[in-house]
């Protein structure tokens, strides 16, 4: 970012426009909406420019820009609009406004520019500015219809009902989480409804407002358990970024992607409290306790794991904690790994020819406690969606092949499914392990075995996928 965008007071301060054609009148005309007192020099004036001096604070001065002391009897300005059509007028311009240090627009000619002029959708007190730092101004105007389209024309008068109603609402909800509440309920309620209000002076009325202010007061903590999809932000439902836009603490594992991260609202508190194999950051217990403790404080908790809660992702521990304790909560559900990296490497996880079911399941459970029916799991016409299972992939495929898999049955790595670096990595089970060595393969990782594996090789539409070969087949080629 370039520019820090900021909105400046104009009322009754001094704006200069140097220049009396159209592209002067579209500049004029925000200047006096926004109450500025502007002073015009050119030689000619557009006549809309001439009407406007009729009702509003403008002064014209008919005068040959090439000589610029005639600014010196003007009342020094806020700020300086060149909108001359001579590049040369408008550089002799640029050059006095640097020498008596005053702000300058040269207009489309961003190198002459202190500051730029937004695009601006006007629902006063609500104005919303676009601005491309000069490099697209129809790209800016062209977002500008996009959110005058989205914004009811009367959202004004709901900001001023706000505005009339703050000190009041400060006093009946003295606590400052409360009051944040209340206002998102009120806003989402209000804009949920404006279309109803015909009249744009209607505004919601005291009966609702008291209950709301009541509802608030009462209202505990909450955590909301979310789920952030397999990577690619543009797959979060609608409901987690309203969750992530609202928060208050948010909870998070580690490898969620940081495009979701941005997505949090800037002032929330946010705790890492991510796992990765063989590196408990946090244990679960620390984590349900957390999320008891920030709840009980009366804020709006945020638990965002990656995929969906509720698969491998201990979600349902963590509710049965908030369960026990009386803490409200909601769940969120995502789109999990499975389903997300399988589509985004082109394979499809049932198959009419090839597999009639799905199985999910983690490869954790290794050791002496290893439960895993590894005779169901090794069944033919069956895809298998393998979680967090790079580090005991070895394991996996020998405990396969026992029960009855076949060893040349596709497989796919996908290594940071639906990212910008996805890479999915194919060949055979009974490669499985030296495929992941071979190719360096990182967390997080989907491993999928099946005969649907084998379609990343015709339909990977998202990134191309790679064919594992063995060391032994490049020396043969050599």
């Amino acid at each position: 970012m370039k520019h820090l965008p900021i909105n400046i007071k104009l009322h009754q301060q001094p704006v200069w426009v140097l220049g009396g054609g159209t592209v002067a009148l579209r500049k004029i005309q925000p200047l006096l909406s926004a109450g500025a007192e502007v002073y015009c020099v050119a030689r000619r004036f557009h006549p809309d420019i001439r009407t406007l001096t009729i009702d509003h604070s403008i002064w014209l001065t008919k005068h040959d820009l090439k000589d610029l002391s005639v600014l010196e009897q003007l009342p020094r300005p806020r700020l300086v609009v060149s909108a001359t059509d001579d590049p040369l007028i408008n550089r002799q311009v640029y050059h006095f406004a640097k020498t008596h240090d005053l702000l300058i627009n040269t207009v489309d000619d961003q190198p002459l520019c202190d500051y730029i002029t937004p695009a601006i959708v006007d629902r006063s007190p609500v104005v919303v500015a676009i601005s491309t730092e000069g490099a697209s101004p129809v790209l800016a105007r062209m977002i500008k219809q996009k959110i005058s389209y989205l914004l009811p024309a009367n959202l004004g008068s709901l900001a001023r009902k706000a505005r009339q109603m703050r000190q009041s609402i400060k006093e009946n909800i003295p606590d400052f989480n409360n009051r944040r509440r209340f206002w998102q309920r009120f806003f989402d309620w209000s804009h949920a409804s404006l279309s109803l209000f015909k009249d744009p002076h209607m505004n919601p009325g005291k009966e609702h407002i008291d209950e709301l202010i009541s509802e608030v007061n009462q209202t505990a903590g909450r955590v909301s358990l979310v789920g952030a999809g397999p990577g690619d932000p543009d797959l979060l439902t609608i409901k987690a970024i309203k969750v992530l836009q609202s928060a208050d603490v948010v909870l998070h594992d580690h490898l969620i992607s940081s495009d979701i991260m941005a997505m949090i609202r800037k002032d929330a508190e946010l705790i890492d409290v991510g796992k990765q194999a063989g590196k408990h950051l946090t244990k679960q217990q620390v984590i349900n306790q957390l999320l008891v403790e920030h709840a009980r404080q009366g804020l709006h908790v945020c638990r965002l794991k990656g995929g969906d809660p509720f698969v491998f992702g201990r979600g349902g521990e963590e509710i049965q904690q908030l369960n026990k304790h009386q803490i409200p909560f909601e769940i969120v559900p995502g789109i999990t790994a499975a389903v997300g990296c399988a589509a985004y490497a082109g394979i499809p996880l049932t198959h009419r020819d090839h597999a009639q079911g799905l199985a999910f399941i983690t490869a954790h459970c290794s050791d002496s406690k290893d439960r895993i029916d590894w005779q169901f799991y090794a069944k033919n016409q069956q895809t298998l969606a393998v979680y967090m299972g790079l580090i005991k992939a070895e394991h996996l495929v020998t405990q396969l092949i026992l029960h009855g898999k076949n060893p040349s049955v596709p497989v796919a790595i996908i290594e940071n499914g639906t990212r910008h670096n996805q890479r999915t990595v194919t060949g055979q089970l009974h490669q499985l392990a030296a495929m992941i060595d071979e190719h360096k393969i990182n967390s997080p990782a989907l491993i999928i075995i099946g005969e649907v594996a084998g379609y990343a090789e015709q339909l990977d539409w998202f990134s191309p996928h790679v064919a594992y070969q063995p060391e032994e087949a490049y020396l043969k080629s050599a």
